[in-house]
């Protein structure tokens, strides 16, 4: 199986959302030569989301895998610490939110 490539979501609480980013460019390129409107991925909306909520650690990352969307998915809800952590060492930042180091615990 060949490798694909993800776009994730993430903060605290869980994840929001993972898209499969494979096929965008190509689906990009024929709805420019159909003179069709491309599909757009809400990211400038999900950066303002993070921006917004740093209480609540947001992280955007990209990532390669060989799994199908369906199994990302059932990971990111039955295991999302080993899903983040995966990710967080395997991946490629887009957005990631600090954590201040703790003066007082």
């Amino acid at each position: 199986m060949a490798s694909r490539l993800y776009l994730a979501y993430f903060d605290s609480i869980g994840f929001e959302c993972v898209f499969d980013l494979t096929d965008l460019d190509k689906k990009a390129m024929w709805a420019t030569l159909a003179e069709k409107q491309t599909e757009r991925l809400p990211i400038h909306q999900m950066i303002m989301r993070a921006k917004f909520n740093p209480q609540r650690f947001p992280e955007i990352w990209t990532f390669h895998s060989e799994l199908d969307i369906e199994e990302i998915l059932r990971y990111t809800k039955d295991v999302p610490q080993a899903m983040a952590d995966a990710i967080r060492n395997n991946g490629e930042p887009v957005f990631v939110t600090k954590r201040e180091k703790e003066v007082i615990r």
